[in-house]
């Protein structure tokens, strides 16, 4: 059988297995979670219908029990009551085999009797007996209510999580034969292995004893090879090629002739050595390169994940904004009714006294907008910080795209503002702005808010690393800053500048900042790849200049130079300079 004959049976053996395992999974698997994810959203359907009955039911117990206080809410009494009967009616249909549901209806049937005769009598009339008593009832029906609708809404919670523990155990299934899948093919592969390539391997293993013995100079060297391939040919043209050299040999050694062979061997043996050493560089490139695109791919799932959190807290907050505005007006009109209120009948009743008194009802009235405003402008911190967000991550700009480099860079401030405020081990940084009059700049905004990221975070990390040694009062006298300036120059270059007053750095460390993997953290804290990556943004993808300018005891200053348009043009790179930060 030939080699390429092995290779494609063991191969469409494990590829046919792996196939048929895996569709087999998906069919049945899909077809399980489909129903269990139906079963699951018609009970979450029935909780919900639940939950609102109760909802319901306490706004009407609570509504009649403002009307037994003088207060005529007959229309909200009635619209409560009608939400009730819709939430039980929605409730009735998915549960339609409870026996609790009419007990409930017959319940709320003769609390919607009492709650008649209490708007329809003369509130003048209503003595506190009669409220006490009233009181009582509706305490007493709504009791009784909830004695038949909790174990309803019980019922509805267990039934939706054995359906989430069901779909739990779906996913515990599937783990369980995706390790049959991999069992399998590792089985597949070690028979593969020992019945195909095993023979092979060893006869590759006799070829190249047999090699070593000829290089030696052992020509009556035979190799004894019975695989029935390709092997099996060249180890019959090996032992033709032996006795070749075998006659060759005797020859050579008559004439000078051998000399020269000598010399071409070892003119062999240095070419060959020259492309190990070439091949070994090579693959410390391919190193280099593959753990760049782990570090830039681990950037754009962080900023998949920042698009994706601030685009599903964008939709609350939203909500919570609006109805805070409507809520602190509906706040101060009923404010402003309860003042008339006071101003009409100073004289109220002992029981709506004591209520005022119990509930400290001055407090509220002057507290309640206050707390209303306060929602308001946390509302508003959080819109600023989802906006933020959502520029920092830049997902939907793949392509070049004009920007404000000044939004970037305070999105990427307000990304890392919990690393500037002052903590018990660690001393206050002060970011000052100096912002230039700059247009709009064509770039791929995502990529150059990396940039900023990776520069300002080592400027936080040198920074937080020279105030550990430092005492309290050198810290006072000399507080930690980051200083930002842009600039147009020339009318067609944006700068960027980039500055901390940190410690510094020596020459041999500035002149290999830009290199992949040097990192002068401790292990496990940098990989050394932020300033390379950095480097080939601002570079070779923006056509521009990323250099730093530092000395022991100086700080640092990187300056970030692109051009306003992006046009196909030669890159003056410079790489001169380097930084004092901690590399990450």
């Amino acid at each position: 059988m030939k080699i390429y004959t092995k290779l494609l049976t063991s191969a469409a053996v494990s590829v046919g297995l792996v196939i048929a395992i895996l569709m087999g999974n998906m069919i049945v698997v899909q077809q399980i979670k489909r129903t269990i994810l139906d079963k699951s959203y018609e009970s979450t359907k029935t909780l919900k219908a639940a939950v609102q009955a109760d909802n319901a039911l306490k706004s009407e117990i609570l509504l009649l029990k403002n009307a037994v206080l003088l207060q005529n809410q007959e229309q909200d009494i009635k619209n409560a009551r009608h939400q009730f009967i819709e939430s039980l009616n929605q409730l009735e249909s998915f549960m339609p085999n409870a026996p609790e549901i009419a007990v409930i209806r017959r319940r709320h049937q003769s609390l919607h009797l009492m709650a008649n005769q209490l708007i329809q009598q003369n509130p003048q009339n209503n003595q506190l007996a009669d409220s006490q008593q009233y009181f009582r009832a509706i305490n007493s029906f709504n009791r009784d209510i909830e004695l038949f609708l909790n174990p309803l809404i019980e019922r509805a919670e267990q039934q939706r999580l054995l359906l989430e523990q069901d779909l739990e155990n779906l996913q515990q299934v599937q783990r369980i034969i995706a390790f049959v899948v991999v069992a399998v093919i590792l089985i597949v592969f070690a028979a593969t292995l020992v019945l195909i390539w095993q023979p092979t391997i060893k006869a590759l293993y006799s070829l190249q004893l047999g090699t070593d013995e000829i290089a030696k100079g052992n020509f009556n060297y035979r190799l004894q090879i019975r695989t029935n391939d390709e092997i099996t040919e060249l180890a019959e043209a090996f032992n033709q090629m032996a006795v070749k050299l075998a006659k060759s040999r005797e020859t050579l050694l008559k004439n000078t002739e051998l000399t020269d062979i000598n010399q071409r061997l070892e003119l062999e043996i240095a070419e060959r050595k020259q492309a190990e050493l070439e091949l070994q560089k090579a693959l410390e490139e391919l190193q280099s390169t593959q753990a760049q695109l782990i570090q830039t791919e681990k950037m754009s799932s962080i900023g998949q994940l920042v698009a994706g959190i601030a685009h599903e807290i964008n939709n609350p907050v939203n909500f919570i904004y609006g109805n805070v505005i409507h809520a602190s007006e509906y706040t101060q009109n009923l404010l402003e009714l309860v003042n008339l209120y006071q101003e009409e009948f100073p004289m109220a009743g002992e029981s709506i006294q004591f209520k005022a008194e119990d509930m400290d009802l001055e407090f509220i009235q002057e507290d309640l907008p206050k707390i209303l405003d306060s929602m308001k402008m946390g509302s508003q911190r959080i819109q600023q910080i989802v906006l933020s967000l959502r520029n920092f991550s830049r997902l939907d700009e793949a392509e070049m795209k004009e920007v404000d480099i000044h939004e970037g860079i305070d999105s990427t401030l307000l990304i890392l503002q919990n690393c500037f405020k002052a903590k018990p081990d660690q001393a206050k940084i002060e970011i000052i702005k100096e912002y230039g009059q700059l247009p709009l700049v064509e770039c791929h905004a995502g990529q150059l808010n990396q940039v900023f990221l990776n520069i300002i975070n080592n400027a936080i990390d040198a920074l937080n690393s020279y105030n550990s040694q430092r005492s309290q009062s050198e810290i006072k006298a000399n507080p930690s800053q980051i200083k930002i300036r842009t600039e147009l120059m020339n009318h067609d270059r944006v700068v960027v500048r980039i500055s901390d007053n940190g410690p510094g750095m020596s020459e041999q460390v500035r002149q290999k900042i830009f290199d992949p993997f040097f990192t002068t953290k401790p292990v496990g804290k940098g990989t050394g790849l932020g300033l390379s990556i950095s480097y080939q943004i601002i570079v070779e993808k923006h056509s521009g200049v990323l250099r730093c300018e530092s000395a022991l005891g100086e700080g640092c200053e990187f300056w970030i130079e692109i051009p306003l348009r992006q046009q196909a043009k030669s890159v003056v790179v410079k790489k001169t300079l380097g930084t004092q930060q901690a590399i990450a």
